[in-house]
């Protein structure tokens, strides 16, 4: 199987998962008993629990090669670890699963990402194509599970995330060829060590932080906002859904629009878009602002996630590339995501919406920080 559809096949079965996690998975608690409070401790150590467990994971993946075998056990150890929720609902059991499923599932992304970062350079692959079908199959599982769920019960979010992930298992050990491989064959990758003490590296995870960390609290209370302000689940549903397509657009012309752009140019369009989006969002909840804010997301997190991923494959050098990906994942990814989300839920209470400008003062130093080229020179990959 060539690599493009692979990769496409393996983003589409993920993001699906995804769609169903991010969502559905406070549904699904709730429905085995967990309190409010209990459901929000799970989910608050699990966010813990995935940035310790991408470093752990990646920490490991020292080469191109190992990276097909991590996917492989990785989706085979979550796949064992959600099935484990159909027999244990105690309160410490539900703990210790969550934990668990936090510190392998999430870790299919860098590892992925690593491929990908890796086939840039191997093959040219066209990373907004094959992206693009995590986008859309995190819509497609947002409607089908919410329907489901819906209709039969909250039960199917669990029975449709054990079979996304027996599909993924068994994308995952499909044949890919050719396989990644590293560039100077024999040299083990960097460190993760070794790769934060490069220059420009913890500028890159700083910027990158700020712009995905200001996410946050539209992630975490938007659609509560916007239903305070009169709008129903439907509306909001399909806001965002049309933050989602807005991505899908801008990876689907990655290749024709932004080729040529270098990854400092790429994070400070998106965090141009990311301003603006945070402004409109703080200064008027009619509906028309709303949509012109929820097209901006495919700038404010696209163009900012394709300028992290051009960053990765195109100005580090091979060994760095791994190492890098997981640092990405961990820290603007998920920790800068976390702790903006705690500090959300404490503001919202005293700012509600008004907590979006905020977000926007979050994105003000990028400008600063991006003065000058993240890289002296463009290393060969």
């Amino acid at each position: 199987m060539s690599p493009a559809l692979w990769l496409s096949l393996f983003f589409a079965i993920y993001y699906f998962g995804y769609g169903i996690f991010l969502p559905f998975w406070a549904l699904w608690l709730s429905h085995v008993g967990a309190d409010a409070g209990f459901i929000g401790l799970l989910l608050g150590l699990g966010m813990a629990a995935r940035c310790a467990g991408n470093l752990a994971v990646m920490s490991r993946v020292r080469a191109a090669a190992h990276l097909l075998p991590a996917t492989r056990w990785l989706c085979l150890a979550s796949l064992v670890a959600f099935a484990g929720f159909y027999g244990w609902h105690s309160s410490a059991a539900l703990l210790a699963l969550m934990l668990l499923v936090n510190l392998i599932y999430p870790a299919l992304m860098p590892v992925s990402e690593a491929i990908a970062s890796r086939l840039i350079v191997q093959v040219h692959l066209d990373y907004g194509k094959t992206r693009l079908w995590g986008s859309a199959a995190f819509i497609a599982a947002n409607l089908v599970v919410g329907s489901l769920s819906g209709s039969l019960g909250p039960q199917w979010v669990l029975h449709t995330m054990v079979l996304s992930l027996g599909l993924m298992l068994a994308i995952s050990v499909l044949p890919m060829n050719p396989e990644p491989a590293d560039t100077h064959r024999g040299r083990r990758g960097d460190s993760i060590r070794q790769v934060w003490g490069r220059p420009g590296m913890m500028r890159f995870l700083l910027v990158t932080a700020l712009l995905q960390g200001s996410h946050a609290f539209y992630y975490g209370f938007s659609a509560l906002y916007w239903q305070q302000q009169g709008y129903s689940t439907a509306v909001i549903g399909y806001l965002w859904g049309l933050g989602v397509l807005a991505e899908i657009l801008v990876f689907a012309m990655n290749k024709r629009w932004f080729e040529r752009l270098s990854a400092r140019h790429l994070l400070l369009a998106g965090a141009a878009c990311a301003l603006l989006r945070w402004a409109l969002l703080g200064a008027t909840t009619e509906l028309g602002g709303l949509v012109v804010a929820q097209l901006l997301h495919g700038g404010s997190f696209c163009l900012s996630h394709l300028g992290a991923i051009r960053y990765i494959s195109r100005d580090l050098d091979g060994p760095a590339v791994i190492g890098a990906q997981a640092l990405y994942a961990a820290i603007p990814m998920g920790l800068a995501v976390a702790l903006l989300l705690v500090l959300s839920g404490q503001l919202y209470p005293l700012l509600g919406g008004q907590t979006f400008w905020l977000m926007g003062a979050a994105v003000l130093p990028v400008a600063w920080l991006l003065r000058r080229p993240l890289t002296t020179r463009l290393q060969e990959a």
